[in-house]
């Protein structure tokens, strides 16, 4: 970890605390000198650090800018070293990392915007991305074979939840199989694209993990359409400045998790908070529209569903929506 990354570290973790030159000194085992010269280039970056005359720097408490810096800040150390890219408006920061995958990107590597013109959500389509979300993906290279793919987007779902509650003090829930839930409200969106070798026993060459989080989008930036349906964690304008915390923190915890996707212990969690298991559901089956109650999510990521004449299916890949009580 470099001393620019180290000194923001301290001061991101400790948010309106005042550090004197010498104690960042001597916490990152440089010189005064280096700390001033890390210090600038940090504010030259945009970190909005400030200089308190007689006693040190502080990071303001109401900085919020979505930065790599503050991102690689925050990430544990066994991962401080990722790759990670920031951008204030792309296509879509699937599309970047899936080039990215595609040119060599290491495991791990992050790509996140502050806005995109073309968003993409699950199997093509378009996802919502305006002003006050978080967009960022993640390209893993887990040389699993091909059939423990379709856990990475319920590994996903767990690793955004479990942030949320460490990072907010927020309880969310999932709907199956990739929209997490706060309120009655979708307030995140998952993807996962995978590339393929099949000339090599089917084996994963990489998978992009696109997570997108409406965390301070106000209600009135979603289209008219989906106003009841997309909700947002701080519509009210009063969201901590937590972004590059909860970035970091879904990163590190979304790494862990698909790295044992063959025990996939994360299972039970994800069963235990998804809202349509004993709920009734609609879907199309074979062309055909059907309703069950869905008993259980499988230990290959299926919703497992019994229809009202007694027949069981494993829905994989069929889009659900969930009936009134």
């Amino acid at each position: 970890m470099d001393t620019k990354t180290r000194i923001l570290q301290i001061l991101e973790r400790n948010r309106g605390k005042v550090f004197s030159g010498e104690q960042l000194a001597e916490k990152t085992g440089v010189t005064r000198a280096a700390v001033w010269k890390a210090v600038k280039a940090l504010v030259a970056g945009g970190c909005r650090i400030e200089a308190v005359r007689g006693g040190g720097y502080t990071l303001s408490e109401d900085t919020d800018a979505l930065s790599a810096t503050s991102i690689r800040a925050c990430l544990p150390e066994r991962y401080s070293s990722l790759p990670v890219t920031v951008a204030q408006e792309v296509s879509s920061t699937n599309i970047l990392a899936q080039q990215a995958a595609s040119e060599g990107a290491p495991h791990g590597t992050v790509v996140a915007a502050v806005r995109q013109s073309a968003g993409q959500g699950r199997v093509g389509k378009s996802f919502c991305s305006p002003d006050g979300g978080i967009y960022f993906s993640i390209v893993l290279r887990l040389g699993s074979g091909i059939e423990r793919a379709p856990l990475i987007t319920l590994a996903a779902a767990v690793a955004v939840m479990r942030s949320l509650k460490r990072v907010l003090g927020i309880d969310a829930s999932v709907k199956w199989v990739n929209d997490v839930f706060l309120n009655g409200k979708k307030i995140c969106g998952i993807s996962a694209q995978a590339q393929t070798d099949f000339f090599s026993s089917a084996a994963l060459r990489s998978v992009v993990v696109g997570i997108g989080i409406n965390y301070s989008t106000p209600q009135s930036a979603f289209p008219e359409e989906l106003r009841n349906i997309a909700g947002t964690i701080y519509g009210d304008g009063s969201a901590p400045p937590k972004r590059n915390e909860l970035v970091a923190d879904i990163v590190s915890e979304l790494l862990d998790l698909s790295a044992d996707l063959e025990n996939a212990a994360f299972l039970d969690e994800y069963r235990s908070r998804c809202f349509v298991i004993g709920r009734r559901v609609s879907y199309v089956y074979e062309g055909a529209p059907e309703t069950a109650v869905a008993k259980t999510v499988g230990d290959d990521g299926a919703l497992i569903v019994e229809t009202d004449g007694g027949i069981v299916r494993a829905l994989k890949g069929e889009e659900i929506s969930v009936r009134p009580l």
